[in-house]
């Protein structure tokens, strides 16, 4: 019967006759076997019914405009014999879902049907994929850019430590401490950058703050568009310096734009003791683009970087 659907109407129907069947086994204590087969049959119900859903011209976006398609986006002409998702008895979430099942590979439609593998798992795998198509996309965006400037919503993850005026914090004199050999931005220079331009529509923002700086981190992670996650902490090999108390340690303040999960779950909060990096006045580890790769996806900023070029890396400004 599921071989002959050949029309959404009797792909729903087996679909729902499954879902009775299973329920009807159940109640009637048939035992697992019977239940998990009428289960496994509504499964590949679906997944038919989701390619049939693909294969109507309102899915494949070539209807003209008028009723709405099966999917919710495109539209029919108002004179159409069409059936609609109400006609059908489909809500747009079943289409919906049953579609998303359609467009997975062979091995997971088939994971799917014998239970191995849930929507869940195949939804997550869907947005992966078009996540890495869009990173892709900008990959190509950013090397054909002229500059930064001109790349739009291109980044996954930005790493930024902003070369701060530090007399915009009022301590002129940190035990002696020495003017930077680059070149600095006021806060209001630092809170213009185009880092809602420049980032794509799910990242990552890794900014640079010390303990002093804190108060201002929030401020341009709110102007830039992004929701404050956590703070990693880096625990330096030295003492620093300070009005009060000798800084020991600087911070990482972890912000999210969108929807952007980590690529690992084992993850801390507190940064390793790495040494200083090489490069002078405010340098940062050398491990620390590692560790972001491991956690964020690219293509990857790193904004007023000194460190060396690396892979999928693009490095902008002193």
């Amino acid at each position: 019967m599921l071989a002959e659907a050949d029309t959404i109407q009797k792909a729903k129907e087996l679909k729902d006759l499954a879902i009775t069947a299973a329920e009807w086994a159940k109640r009637k204590k048939m035992g697992s076997d019977a239940i998990e087969f009428a289960q496994s049959y509504g499964r590949r119900a679906e997944i038919r019914l989701g390619e049939l859903l693909l294969d109507t011209e309102r899915a494949k976006g070539t209807a003209g405009t008028g009723r709405p398609t099966l999917g919710g986006h495109k539209a029919l002409p108002p004179k159409s014999d069409a059936p609609t998702l109400a006609e059908l008895g489909i809500t747009k979430n079943e289409s919906a879902e049953a579609q998303v099942i359609a467009q997975a590979s062979s091995k997971d439609k088939e994971g799917f049907a014998t239970g191995e593998i849930s929507k869940t798992v195949i939804r997550r795998k869907r947005k992966e994929r078009k996540r890495e198509e869009r990173r892709k996309k900008n990959r190509a965006k950013i090397k054909e850019a002229p500059s930064i400037a001109t790349i739009e919503t291109a980044f996954s993850a930005i790493v930024i430590d902003p070369p701060w005026d530090f007399s915009d914090e009022g301590d002129h004199d940190q035990l002696g401490r020495s003017r930077p050999d680059y070149a600095t931005l006021t806060f209001e220079q630092i809170l213009a950058l185009p880092l809602q331009k420049i980032s794509d529509t799910n990242c990552h923002l890794y900014l640079w703050i010390t303990n002093r700086s804190l108060p201002k981190g929030f401020a341009l992670m709110e102007r830039w568009g992004f929701r404050y996650i956590t703070a990693l902490t880096w625990p330096k090999p030295s003492f620093g310096m300070g009005n009060y108390f000798r800084g020991q340690t600087e911070h990482v303040l972890f912000a999210v734009k969108g929807s952007q999960p980590l690529k690992r779950k084992n993850a801390g909060t507190l940064l390793p003791t790495w040494k200083r990096g090489p490069k002078g006045h405010s340098s940062k580890p050398v491990e620390f683009p590692e560790f972001v790769e491991s956690c964020s996806p690219g293509p990857y900023l790193e904004m007023f970087g000194r460190g060396k070029p690396r892979k999928d890396w693009t490095i902008w400004g002193e």
